[in-house]
């Protein structure tokens, strides 16, 4: 009789094909990061330098995801499929954020 502990489940490494898909995700990753980071910056002073900040990070968030599901694509076409197509990419959502209107 063998034993199952909690953590057996986690004993084993990723595979190759994990790792490839872990590493097609980080552009789009690094990209969600820096748009929460231009939403912060955004909160803390709403001034004209921060809208431009968010406006550039959403859109490079857009070009990464865009590129993502090109790569994706071209690789579920090839030979070597380590990639599911209904699989989401990322869980990113666009977000408007407005300044905040200071009342005395």
């Amino acid at each position: 009789m063998s034993t199952c502990t909690a953590l057996a489940a986690f004993d084993d490494e990723p595979t190759p094909s994990d790792l490839a898909a872990i590493a097609a995700q980080e552009p789009v990753i690094a990209a969600e990061v820096a748009v929460v980071d231009a939403e912060c910056r955004l909160a803390m002073s709403p001034d004209e330098l921060a809208i431009k900040a968010h406006r550039r990070a959403v859109v490079a968030l857009n070009v990464a995801m865009r590129t993502a599901v090109e790569t994706r694509t071209n690789r579920a076409t090839s030979t070597a499929s380590a990639f599911v197509l209904g699989d989401r990419l990322s869980t990113a959502r666009r977000v408007v954020i407005r300044p905040a209107v200071r009342t005395a």
